[in-house]
């Protein structure tokens, strides 16, 4: 006979407990799943301007206060793993409870951008993004030393330069970089990076002579400020002397011209004669004395370029600058064909002749229409404008070709020629 042992009430209600217990609770968050281990966990956070998969992404960024920022998060393995929560922090204080936001940071400074992900275990995960917010620098481009135009800058004296720049957030260094340039030469007398707002220049300067300089400003984060300081002066001459100056130009730059240029005293006496090509149309007369002149300049070759007369004073031993002179050329070319007539006979190709007083025409300005129809195969030789025709087509009445020109200032042009029959309509037909 077997025996069963009976256990006591007492032992029997609780293990009926835990049974329905156990049996009403999910069983899977008891489960112990090695991937989702810290030890297999990883959180990157990364910063970058814009969603799209092409714009890159860094662990620092440089902005300006109120430009927007992207702050991305990749969790290892995936986002979905089971977590307690995860959120942003900015300076340690709650940024954001989402894996990615678009966001700004208003405060100038050095800011610490952290992203915390606490997994399922109450284990800690973290990593730190950091985003500078700077203000650009500003130049007062207005007030500076010497001030733009000054005349009569001693070209033995010390010169010193002053300018104002300041940062908005008083929080950053400034470094202004300075160039100092002769007019009209390639070369640079002075190209220099500052941590203070002057320059003393302590070289040679020529007599008569007109000079540029420049001042750019950027912060420490290398954020430039938008004003650009460009001062001009001109140094004296010895006992009164003068100069002139100034630059030649035309409406088209498409030819390589010749300019001329004159100057004559108040008796008519020519004092200064030169000629120079149009890449180098920079003009410098001096020393001259105080008195009255007449400047005459002109293109040679090109007449419809029209000759200019200005005429100057010159007093104080200053250095006169001329304002560009602009040639400006508003004459149309002309065309007519080889005996002058609009009205041709039909030939295999026909030949006009073709003019401009402001430079060389340009075959590809040049249309020909016969009736409605574009004309192919034109050619150009000096003044000469060949336009073929099909040789094997019958015209019984007359026709009209319209020639479209226009030159390197556009210009424009258009005349049209009659051509006579060459068949008669019954030919046409038998055609």
């Amino acid at each position: 006979m077997k025996h069963f042992s009976i256990l006591p009430p007492k032992t029997v209600l609780a293990f009926l407990v835990l049974f329905f217990a156990c049996a009403c609770t999910d069983s899977d968050q008891f489960l112990f799943n090695e991937t989702e281990n810290t030890e297999f966990i990883k959180v990157e956070a990364t910063v970058t301007t814009s969603f799209d998969s092409t714009a890159s992404r860094s662990k620092a960024d440089t902005i300006k206060p109120g430009d927007s920022l992207i702050f991305l998060t990749n969790v290892i393995p995936s986002k979905s793993i089971r977590n307690q929560e995860y959120f942003w922090t900015l300076d340690g204080k709650l940024f954001s409870n989402e894996f990615s936001v678009k966001s700004t940071i208003k405060a100038p400074g050095i800011h610490d951008v952290e992203f915390v992900f606490v997994d399922f275990f109450g284990d800690t995960l973290k990593d730190s993004l950091t985003i500078t917010v700077a203000s650009p620098p500003q130049l007062d481009n207005v007030n500076y030393i010497p001030a733009s135009l000054t005349q009569g800058i001693r070209q033995n004296d010390f010169l010193r330069f002053v300018w104002r720049a300041y940062d908005p957030d008083s929080m950053w260094n400034l470094h202004s970089r300075f160039t100092l340039q002769e007019e009209y030469s390639d070369s640079l007398l002075v190209d220099t990076l500052l941590d203070s707002p002057q320059f003393i220049y302590t070289g040679h300067l020529k007599t008569l002579q007109k000079y540029t300089w420049q001042v750019s400003v950027q912060n420490q984060f290398g954020q430039a400020a938008e004003q650009q300081l460009e001062g001009i002066f001109y140094t004296t001459g010895i006992d009164g002397e003068n100069a002139i100056c100034g630059k030649l130009e035309t409406t088209t730059r498409e030819n390589d011209f010749t300019f001329q240029v004159l100057l004559t005293d108040s008796a008519q006496q020519t004092l200064y004669k030169k000629k120079f090509k149009s890449s180098d149309s920079h003009f410098s007369i001096k020393p001259l004395p105080e008195g009255s002149y007449t400047l005459y300049t002109l293109v040679e070759d090109y007449p419809d370029f029209k000759p200019d007369t200005l005429d100057i004073t010159l007093r104080g031993g200053t250095v006169k600058e001329i304002p560009s002179i602009t040639f400006y050329d508003s004459i149309p070319p002309t065309i007519e064909s080889l005996t002058s007539s609009d009205t041709l006979d039909i030939a295999d190709t026909l030949h006009f002749k073709v003019y401009d007083g402001g430079g060389t025409l340009q075959l590809s300005k040049i249309r020909a229409m016969l009736d409605s129809h574009t004309l192919t195969g034109l050619s150009l030789s000096h003044d000469t404008l060949a336009i073929p025709l099909d040789p094997s087509a019958l015209y019984w009445s007359y026709r009209i070709i319209a020639i479209t020109l226009a030159d390197n200032s556009e210009n424009k042009t258009q005349r049209k020629f009659y051509l006579r029959p060459n068949a008669t309509l019954p030919e046409v037909f038998s055609e």
